[in-house]
């Protein structure tokens, strides 16, 4: 008798022992799926980047001054959803869209005057983050394509076409013009969204004058998507 009982308690207890194996795995594949719903979601939100990726603008060194032919600008090639055009109806400026990479949070500049660089760290056009764009104002005998870059005013249209061809427009909301001691406290603030929405900025430095050898100041256009 008392075998018999102990051969129930036993069998009792393995089918106790095997729900609540059941019960603990299904919570856990419950809590898995959660998490990886979760993470997944919060990776398609946008988001702004937690720290300062630049605190200084590079001084263009010896850049070409060898424009672009038409075909040249026709033939130029990007990566589907990156940018591969910028166009300022203003200024009548249409420049390829060369990517770069911040080094010691220093904004790379293009290596010819008529090109721009994309920080290909920042946002891609379309994606509802923030964008960021250096150019030269001036070479060592011409103008850059940013030469007048200054000049626009709130209203104004900037557009960007990517690789893909689609393009986007932006309204210029800021002009500004910091000195380029200010540049490690300013620099930081062109990196953040207008109104949580996509926001494309343009940066290049400026010259004293035409004879000076480096920059005194800095330039920056913040315009938002249409």
């Amino acid at each position: 008798m008392g075998l018999k009982i102990d051969r129930r308690a036993n069998k009792i207890t393995k089918t106790v022992g095997f729900i609540a194996l059941f019960i603990l795995i299904t919570c856990l594949i419950k809590i898995l799926v959660w998490e990886h719903s979760y993470y997944q979601n919060k990776s398609a939100e946008t988001r702004e980047p937690q720290q300062a990726v630049i605190t200084e603008l590079a001084d263009a060194a010896n850049p070409s001054e060898d424009m672009p032919s038409e075909e040249d600008l026709n033939k130029y090639q990007t990566y589907t959803t990156s940018p591969r055009y910028l166009t300022i109806e203003r200024l009548t400026l249409k420049a390829r869209v060369k990517d770069s990479n911040v080094v010691e949070y220093i904004m790379p500049v293009p290596d010819n005057i008529y090109d721009v660089s994309w920080y290909s760290g920042s946002g891609n056009p379309g994606q509802g983050n923030n964008i960021l764009i250096s150019g030269i104002s001036q070479g060592l005998t011409k103008a850059g394509a940013f030469a007048n870059l200054d000049s626009l005013e709130k209203g104004d249209t900037i557009g960007l076409e990517r690789g893909d061809g689609e393009k986007f427009s932006y309204e210029v909301r800021e002009v500004s013009i910091i000195d380029k001691e200010e540049a490690a406290n300013k620099l930081p603030l062109a990196q953040k969204r207008i109104d949580d929405k996509e926001t494309l900025a343009l940066i290049s430095a400026r010259r004293a004058n035409e004879n000076s050898s480096t920059f005194n100041s800095i330039i920056i256009v913040r315009a938002v998507i249409k």
